[in-house]
């Protein structure tokens, strides 16, 4: 059995099943959001070592299959896929620790473009929508 939440699971497949098209987009999304502010790598929760390594393993083992489809698009396609995909887990693994502004800008990347994140356990309105 995976230490991984069930919530941040469901977000790992749905991410990694998302275009080539649609995983670029986010990447853009994601480095306008950092050029801009809007988007704080230090805002992004640590998880304790198994953690990291549990959640490392079932992103990139759900993104191997499309290795080869991702890096022949973009260079560091996948590596920018299974990057944004981690830290968005991150935050929805440990949104507990986050303010609402905090994990609505550490999700915004993937809900920008429709994909569905769990909401904050205080339950305000973030814009962010339910899994």
């Amino acid at each position: 059995m995976s230490m991984v939440p069930p919530e941040v699971a469901a977000f790992v497949a749905t991410a990694s099943r998302l275009s080539e098209r649609t995983l670029d987009a986010i990447r853009q999304t994601a480095a306008a959001a950092v050029t801009s502010g809007a988007y704080d790598h230090a805002a992004v929760p640590a998880l304790s070592a198994a953690e990291f390594s549990a959640l490392n393993r079932q992103v990139r083992d759900a993104f191997a299959p499309r290795g080869d489809e991702l890096s022949a698009g973009r260079p560091g396609g996948l590596r920018s896929a299974i990057a944004r995909t981690t830290q968005t887990a991150q935050a929805i693994w440990k949104r507990d620790r986050l303010t609402t502004d905090q994990y609505a800008s550490l999700t915004e990347t993937f809900t920008a473009h429709g994909i569905p994140i769990p909401l904050p356990p205080s339950g305000f309105g973030s814009g962010v929508s339910s899994f």
